[in-house]
């Protein structure tokens, strides 16, 4: 299922290193980042030149990092496969826009959905998973549009801005992926996910607006 979007999603190749840090280095990114954000600019470094790391042609790999390119603004975010278990077909999913501008909007959203389908698609897994705070409105939002479940919520468990957050576990199963995709090439001969994300978005909002 192909999405009809210019921008795309490409294998992080060691010429990202300066991009990737940058946005790792400003707060406002960093503030989405999994775990604990306090990292110096050299630690930073270090982890994004061990993640852009090449694996062995002979091995599985169990992380994919991914650089998410608009031919109009050039590389703005990152997108990492963790945790992926080839026997269980399962991974979890990072996303990060490390454009503020591009935030919360439909390059996030088509994003997703280009992950979504390389997923499931292009790498064969039975499930997939993301972990978000709570105050991250946008991306979950999102991933519920695309179908995903709640499956679980850690209360009170990342502090930022000195307060304690939720955190959120969601999980989309290729049975509920290929619903949705069949739905999509029944009902619009040429429209993709993201589309079709887009278009509850736009019935969402007009539903809740005042008469």
């Amino acid at each position: 299922m192909s999405l009809k979007t210019r921008m795309y999603i490409r294998r992080a190749e060691r010429d990202d290193l300066d991009t990737v840090v940058e946005w790792m280095d400003a707060p406002d990114f960093r503030r989405f980042l999994y775990g604990d954000p306090a990292r110096s600019p050299r630690r930073i470094r270090e982890q994004i030149v061990a993640m852009l790391g090449r694996t062995a042609g002979h091995t599985l790999p169990n992380a994919i990092y991914l650089v998410i390119e608009s031919p109009g603004h050039g590389p703005i975010g990152l997108l990492s496969l963790q945790n992926i278990s080839w026997r269980n077909r399962s991974c979890s999913i990072d996303l990060y826009i490390g454009e503020p501008k591009l935030r919360g909007g439909m390059a996030a959203a088509v994003a997703y959905c280009q992950a979504i389908a390389y997923c499931f698609d292009e790498l064969n897994l039975h499930r997939i998973s993301a972990f978000i705070y709570s105050f991250n409105t946008a991306s979950w939002r999102i991933l519920e549009r695309a179908g995903a479940v709640r499956e679980l919520t850690l209360r009170e468990h990342i502090t930022r801005d000195g307060k304690l957050y939720d955190m959120y576990c969601y999980g989309m199963l290729r049975a509920e992926y290929e619903a949705l995709r069949d739905e999509i090439d029944a009902r619009f001969s040429d429209a993709s996910l993201a589309a079709m994300i887009a278009g509850r978005k736009q019935a969402e909002a007009s539903t809740e607006a005042p008469p």
